[in-house]
């Protein structure tokens, strides 16, 4: 079966889970989240951080690390240099259970929600290791073999294959001690922990204990048509007023950033996360498009890097040493539809996986195509939000029949936009309580 950006054509059956397995779904009344907008809870993740400025930790050491996974990708033309593969370490003095961390759509090992969850972890003592996203540029370049993310399964191996020489280097160089392990997706980056899951208990290379997939879309597809659609809002304001909304939102979490002091600390300051439906002044429209814009925006770098590696005929302005903003700002002008239908479909179909499709709209993708998995490994967890606008409602009724006990639901928090929130931390925290005993 292939798979685009997931999964290209499943087949589907409700598996039977048994009555006394439900899901847990936070009490509405006592779930004290701030912000019921679904769309101005997710821009509270613009100002997720770790904690840079406060970095005092005397048992924990962070380091930005590089390895080579692919020989050959530091030669790309114009990316000569840059084909190593960039993760972020945080290491405790000893023994300690290790989170994997795989951030969202285009997220690199630095972005903010998966650097702020892995301080989180690190304050309980965990060892942190995350790998960019597959859909982020340096990935594509430096550790995906096809050069084409998006190929779910073959992402899957790609990542595996990574996080394996990522452990290697940083025992053998570093001497780290690692106890059991566990893995986090987030978003996007939940859909790889089902396929990776099934590869490490063939090969059993790192012996991956506990998985939580945080805000998983179940139909990718769905959630990419819906990112599109929040991006091309933007064409109502025009580029230039679309620029001073990118501006205003860049300068809100640029002030919220610069007020990260001892004691003004978001890992424990509440103020840090509060007012912000006043602090971030925008319309639902305008905070619409931003979002759109945000979750759009790292394909035009895949798709940049992608015509550099092979170039393929898709953009059409000349590129060289002096001249590739041009080039940068073609790249950008595609969606992630567009991405679909230009390289992902034509892949396929060149290799015979699917016949001639009249739109890329007839493409399905869901993570139904490994429900079996998720069914089964009961070591596979999954934290949601019933509003969260990438999802429907007929999606997180699948996934609380599928996983039962296995999914906690929240009923605020939009995508992502709660993992900061004191119980979602918490929670987070209590899913990999297990760990702790050393292996």
């Amino acid at each position: 079966m292939r798979r685009i950006l997931g999964i290209v054509v499943f087949s589907f059956a409700i598996l039977c889970i048994p009555p006394d397995a439900s899901a847990f779904r936070v009490d509405r009344a006592a779930y004290r989240y701030p912000y019921r907008d679904p769309y101005l809870a997710t821009t509270t993740l613009s100002i997720t951080r770790g904690r840079a400025a406060l970095w005092s930790h005397d048992t924990v050491s962070r380091r930005s690390l590089e390895i080579t996974v692919l020989e050959g990708r530091d030669n790309v033309y114009l990316l000569r240099g840059q084909g190593k593969l960039r993760f972020r370490f945080y290491q405790q003095k000893g023994s300690a259970p290790l989170i994997f961390i795989i951030p969202g759509l285009g997220g690199p090992a630095a972005s903010g929600s998966a650097t702020y969850l892995a301080e989180v972890l690190v304050d309980e003592g965990f060892h942190v290791l995350i790998l960019p996203s597959p859909f982020n540029w340096n990935f594509a370049l430096a550790a995906s073999r096809s050069g084409l993310p998006g190929l779910t399964e073959e992402d899957s191996r790609d990542l595996y294959a990574a996080m394996q020489l990522a452990l290697e280097h940083v025992g053998e160089r570093y001497g780290a001690r690692i106890g059991r392990t566990g893995l986090i997706g987030l978003s996007d980056g939940a859909i790889y922990a089902p396929y990776i899951s099934k590869l490490d208990a063939e090969g059993q290379r790192i012996g991956i204990r506990t998985y939580l997939l945080v805000n998983p879309p179940v139909n990718l597809m769905q959630a990419v048509e819906k990112i599109d659609q929040m991006a091309q809002i933007g064409r109502k304001f025009g580029r230039r007023q679309g620029r001073r909304i990118e501006a205003y939102a860049v300068g809100v979490a640029a002030q919220a950033g610069a007020e990260v002091s001892d004691a003004h600390d978001p890992f424990v300051d509440p103020e840090y996360f509060s007012d912000w439906d006043k602090r971030f002044r925008l319309t639902g429209e305008q905070i619409r498009f931003l979002i759109g814009k945000e979750l759009q925006s790292p394909i035009g770098d895949v798709i940049y890097v992608r015509e550099l590696m092979q170039p393929g005929g898709v953009l059409k302005t000349p590129v060289s040493c002096f001249y590739r903003t041009e080039r940068l700002y073609e790249a950008h002008s595609h969606g992630l539809m567009d991405y679909v239908r230009l390289f992902l479909i034509p892949e396929l179909q060149k290799r015979g996986g699917i016949a001639a499709r009249p739109g890329a709209s007839m493409v399905r993708l869901s993570l139904k195509d490994v429900e079996d998995t998720l069914f089964e490994n009961k070591n596979i967890f999954v934290m949601h939000n019933l509003n969260d606008f990438l999802v429907s409602r007929a999606d997180l009724d699948y996934l609380e029949e599928l996983l039962g006990d296995r999914a906690k639901f929240y009923p605020y928090g939009g995508h992502m936009g709660n993992i900061w929130y004191w119980q979602n931390r918490k929670d987070i925290i209590d899913f990999f309580s297990s760990l702790y005993h050393v292996r």
